[in-house]
């Protein structure tokens, strides 16, 4: 009897640990904004070693920390290169930025990632690859 009950036992012990560990999450994953215009690359990374978000905005890179729990997520203010492009690509960097700046929630489903602003935009991004640590 004791034997079956440490195995059963052993066996929820492990299933809990499992579960933890493929749960899913955004760490450590970079994303492409879906519905964006022909020619306008943006991409949103988050650092698998700390709460730490990136990627391209159209024309320049930016960068900044986040705090997310329980489907809530807080941008902090992000700093950017100060590359200057052609209008229509400055253009879409300013608005993905304004909308980014007020993520309020997220969700992620298998590879897609949605972030919710305080303003009503939804954000949709699919999943590009992983990023390696220290980026």
């Amino acid at each position: 009897m004791k034997k079956l009950l440490s195995l059963m036992l052993g066996t929820i012990f492990m299933a809990a640990a499992c579960s933890k560990t493929t749960a899913e999450t955004f760490t450590g994953k970079e994303y492409k904004l879906t519905g964006t215009e022909p020619g306008v690359e943006i991409t949103l990374g988050f650092a698998a070693d700390e709460p730490r978000y990136f990627g391209k905005s159209a024309i320049n890179r930016y960068f900044g920390n986040y705090t997310a729990e329980e489907g809530k997520l807080a941008l902090g203010p992000a700093g950017s290169t100060m590359m200057a492009g052609p209008q229509e690509l400055m253009e879409a960097e300013q608005k993905y930025l304004r909308a980014l700046s007020a993520a309020k929630t997220y969700k992620l489903e298998g590879k897609k990632l949605t972030i919710e602003t305080t303003e009503g935009q939804t954000l949709v991004f699919d999943e590009i690859g992983t990023v390696p640590e220290n980026k």
